[in-house]
């Protein structure tokens, strides 16, 4: 898997918002800022020239600024299991290009977090929870954990839910037991 840093994912504007909710949830947040990140699942290495028009491909949006973002990031993906349409739309791009060796890339956005003394995994957590949506994206501490975007996951056998015979208590079981992320309300 190849990863390629590409423009600031959110404007000032957003960012300022942003830190602003992150801040009731873990108060010792200093700064935020944001990067898109490329996954790109690759059949073959690429060469000099495939690896330009790659880049060329995913240099969008805002120039990133000459300094590298600081502070410790967290990184938020599709979900994984999913093919996003970001990313269906950006491989059939990169096959028209003539970059037959992307089988798939997709975007995630590393967000930089800066704290005035070191976060617990509950902060992080909490971080997480303020800076994705549970139902379309997972949350990571580690850019190469992205791997698993690219698995390939026999199908499960169907199961079913007794909606009839045990009521909203089976829905929720099988809210836990299958990672629906519903609501309560829901």
């Amino acid at each position: 898997m190849l990863i390629l840093s590409g423009a600031p994912a959110a404007s000032d504007f957003r960012l300022a918002k942003l830190l602003a909710i992150v801040r009731d949830r873990v108060p010792g947040v200093i700064a935020l800022d944001s990067r898109y990140l490329h996954f790109v699942d690759l059949a073959r290495e690429i060469d000099p020239h495939e690896h330009e028009v790659l880049e060329a491909l995913l240099r969008y949006g805002p120039a990133a600024p000459k300094a590298a973002a600081a502070g410790d990031a967290l990184i938020v993906v599709p979900r994984f299991g999913t093919v996003s349409p970001w990313s269906s739309k950006a491989t059939d791009i990169a096959h028209v290009c003539g970059l037959e060796a992307v089988r798939r890339i997709e975007r995630g956005i590393a967000w930089y977090v800066t704290a005035a003394q070191p976060l617990d995994e509950l902060d992080w957590r909490a971080l997480g929870e303020c800076l994705h949506d549970r139902m379309t994206e997972s949350v990571l501490r580690d850019a190469a954990a992205a791997g698993e975007l690219f698995a390939h996951a026999s199908p499960k056998k169907l199961s079913t839910v007794p909606l009839l015979s045990r009521g909203r208590p089976a829905l929720e079981d099988a809210n836990v037991e299958l990672g629906l992320a519903l609501s309560g309300d829901e």
